[in-house]
This record gives C-alpha cells, structure tokens and sequence, in this order.
C-alpha cells in the first residue's frame, strides 16, 4: 500500500504570502507608531491635553482587538485575503476621514472605530496566511513578515517629518491614507494553501507507485489549513488524486480531533443547543477554563499595552528632554531598524538554541523591562539613538512572539483552534490597553515627567516575566515527578 501525503510547502508560494503580509502591514500597523508624531500632537495642543490623545490611541487599540470577537468566525467563513482586504479599506477609510477631524469625537469615529477596526482585520488575517503555508519555518516566516511592519516604522517618522513640513496635518493624514491603500497588493498575493500542497509518497519507493493496487491520501495539515478547507474541497481533492492512478481506491483520513469536535458542536436529535452555547462554542470560549491560557494571554497583553504606550509618549519624552523633532524623528527609526535586524536574526538564534516561542517571550519582556529603563535616564542624543537601538532589537522578540505564543499553545492542546484563541487573546489585549493603557497615561500627573511612566512600565514587563517563569518552573517540576516511575509493590513491602 502506498501513502500519498499530502503536506503544507514550508515555503515555495509562502514566500509570496510573506511578501504580501509585509506589504500589507507596512503601511498600516506602522500608523501606531508615527501616532504621536501625527495625532498625538495635533490633539495635545486642544485643550484635551495629553491625556485626550491617549485616550483616542487607547480607544482605537481596543477596537483593534475587539474586533477579535469577529476575526475568529470571519476568518472561518471568509479566507485571509478577503480578510486582509478589508481591512486595509477601513484603515484608508479612517485615515483619510481623519485629515479633517475638528473635535475629539471626530478622532473617536474615524481613527478608533474606522482604522481601529481595519488593523484588527489586517493582523489576525496576514498571521493566518502565514502561518497556514509553514511548519519548521512558521518562527523565520512570521519574523520576515512582520518586518514589514518594522520597515514601515523606520521609515515612516522620517517621512511623516517631511509631510510636516511640506504640508499641514490634513495632508499629511491623507497621503497616509493613500499609502495604507497599498495593502490591497499584499493582500492579492494570499493564495489559499490548498492549490500550493506538496503530495509526496510515504513508506513504499515512488517507483512501487505504478504497481500499487491501494492508495491511500492522507492529510498532513496545520490546524490553519482545515479552517481554510472546506470538506467539499476535501473530496474533490481526493477524487482529482485518485483519477491519476488506475483501479486506485482512495480513502480520505482526516484529524480525529477536528472530527470530535464536530461532533460536540452538533446538535443532536433529541434537543436544541441554546443560543449562549452556540456563541460559546463558536468562539472556543472553553479556552477561559484553562489557568494556563489566560495566563498566557493576561501577560501578552500587559506587555502589547505596554509597548502601545511606549510607542505614544516616547516622542512626547523626547520633546521634554530638548530633542528637536528630526532628532526625535531619528530616535524611533533607530529604534524601528534595529527591530527590523531582529526580526531576521531572533527566529534563527532561537531554532538553533531549540527554545519555544514563549519562552523566548518571556526573555525578551525581561531584558526589554531593563533596557527601557536605561533608555528613559538618557539625556544626550548619541546615547538615546544607542539605546533606542537596543530596545527596538530586544522588543522584536516580543513582538514576534505574540501570536506565535497562542500558537504554540495551541499546538500543544489539540482541542484549541488558533482561529478563536487569537480572537480571544485580542479582546484581552482590548480590555488591558484601555484601563492599563490610560493607567500609563495618567502616571505622568503627579510628576509631570514622562520617566516615570516608562519606569512603571518597566516594572509591569518584569512582573510578566516573572509570572510567567515561576509557571514554568511549576509546571516542569510537575511533569518531572509524574514521569516518575512509581514504586513497585514488592518494594514497598
């Protein structure tokens, strides 16, 4: 009997998605890092103050990840780049509806609701895309995508300073708005996985193939690739394979665990499922019952909430130490090259040195949380762009990790769909970045000093950090002395 297996490429077309998931996301997720150059100041000098344009950023990132109540059953229905594209249109939308903004709930409506809602579209749909098309390279993919978003950050200060000075703010805003339209191309390059499957003979020679009377296909796939395969592609797949062999029976064996859960989420004869189990099983909310998971997404979104309000009021610090603002501009490209470097360098430090995504998570919060600190105590320019640098390198390692946390969990609980617990994860980082998030932005009152809200949010990234390896210490120990042999009887005797 011959084995025809049918795998994911781990590259060929994925490289293409990569392409296309930085694309799309360098001219949009790139927007939150330029927003205190842009927003932050145009509403800041109204009589909403600092404060007001916190809470616009931290409104728009709560819809970003709200939207994660919709993006796990979207990206069910719809592919990614449907998704994607989408999403790109209501970033544009509410970028260029923003450029003639007047009054505080102007910003609410076009920038939180509009582009808030498209970023959460864009980044959940570009993981999706990827992640479908690898498997031993998913970390190296995700990171070369990603660094779409760090390219965009480089550049982006550098040539919304140049707006600046050509144009007013509502210029400079539309032509942000045309740029995010871009992402429309990368998004066309999100060609379902299914047309770009490797089939490849396992366990009999690929000459044995002529002469055997059996063949069977089996389905080696990522939990991405059955949320975009729908079971009557399946059988048409099946069917197309098994017309190129002669007086071949084929048999389509699919993922016991995705069968099971089918199976839960059927109704049976004998009565209804209620409209609140629908909606629970619908977006996977038994993931809540499990300590492990909403640690997980309790500590990404403290540090995603962090980063959030680091990357508004870093300009704001600038400013305050005498920084003119092509100098400040400098500061956060360093930053956001230096981001860019990791991206192609932590996935492989990583693979070689064998440790998860999670952990590399955790390493990453913990040396971020010093190196900020060192940045906020700079005062001269040459040291700032130095420790910029630093930061930016050692944030990618928690940027990177984000999504690919959730995945991992996932990898490692079979009745977990990626789809849902990154929605869930989303709505969690929602709730964080507007109740910590505006915590971050009132920390300055007391002092009036903007280095006392990045040393607060030093010491929240070193409190995850923390959580998150006594957990692991825990657990380790645990498994450790279950794989203990027990002792024998006749011992014990």
């Amino acid at each position: 009997m011959t084995k025809l297996i049918r795998k994911v490429p781990d590259g060929g077309w994925g490289w293409m998605v990569v392409l296309g998931a930085a694309i799309a996301n360098m001219g949009n997720q790139a927007i939150v890092s330029v927003f205190g150059l842009v927003y932050g100041f145009q509403i800041s000098n109204t009589s909403y103050g600092i404060e007001g344009a916190a809470l616009v950023l931290n409104i728009s990132c709560m819809v970003t990840n709200f939207s994660g109540l919709l993006t796990g059953p979207i990206l069910k229905r719809y592919s990614p780049r449907v998704v994607t594209a989408i999403g790109v249109l209501l970033t544009a939308s509410g970028l260029i509806l923003s450029s003639f903004a007047s009054s505080l709930w102007h910003f609410f409506l076009t920038f939180s609701v509009f582009a808030g809602l498209g970023l959460g579209l864009i980044m959940p749909a570009s993981f999706m895309a990827v992640n479908s098309y690898f498997d031993t390279r998913k970390g190296q993919a995700v990171g070369l995508a990603m660094a779409g978003t760090g390219l965009g950050q480089t550049f982006m200060p550098q040539i919304v300073t140049s707006l600046q000075e050509a144009f007013d703010y509502n210029g400079t805003v539309l032509i942000m708005g045309a740029i995010s339209l871009h992402g429309l191309i990368g998004a066309l390059m999100f060609e379902p996985v299914e047309r770009h499957l490797k089939t490849v003979v396992d366990g009999d020679d690929v000459d044995d193939l002529k002469h055997s009377t059996e063949v069977v296909i089996v389905e080696k796939k990522s939990e991405e690739i059955a949320l975009l395969q729908s079971q009557k592609h399946n059988a048409s797949e099946v069917k197309r394979y098994s017309g190129n062999v002669e007086n071949t029976q084929c048999s389509d064996v699919t993922n016991n665990n995705n069968i099971e859960m089918d199976m839960k989420n059927t109704p049976t004869r004998g009565g209804e499922i209620s409209p609140l189990k629908r909606i629970s099983s619908a977006l996977d909310l038994h993931l809540l019952g499990d300590a492990t998971f909403v640690h997980i997404i309790i500590g990404l979104s403290v540090v995603y909430t962090s980063s959030i309000a680091f990357s508004m009021l870093f300009p704001f610090h600038l400013r305050q130490i005498g920084f003119a603002t092509a100098e400040t501009a400098s500061c956060m490209s360093a930053l956001s090259a230096a981001d860019i470097t990791a991206r192609f360098t932590i996935p492989k430090l990583a693979r070689r040195v064998r440790i998860g995504y999670r952990t590399t998570f955790l390493f990453g919060a913990l040396v971020l949380a010093c190196c900020r600190a060192v940045l906020a105590m700079q005062t001269s320019f040459p040291a700032t762009v130095a420790a910029s640098a630093l930061c930016g390198y050692v944030r990618a390692a928690t940027v990177i990790n984000q999504n690919l946390t959730v995945s991992e969990y996932c990898e490692n609980n079979k009745g977990s769909h990626l789809a849902s617990a990154l929605g869930l994860n989303m709505v969690s980082k929602g709730i964080f970045v507007l109740t910590l998030g505006q915590f971050f932005a009132w920390a300055r009152a007391p002092t009036g000093s903007y280095v006392s809200c990045i040393l607060i949010q030093s010491a929240f990234l070193l409190a995850v950090a923390l959580s998150w390896g006594g957990e692991m210490v825990v657990l380790r120990r645990r498994r450790a002395k279950s794989s203990l042999p027990a002792p024998s009887t006749a011992a014990a005797s």
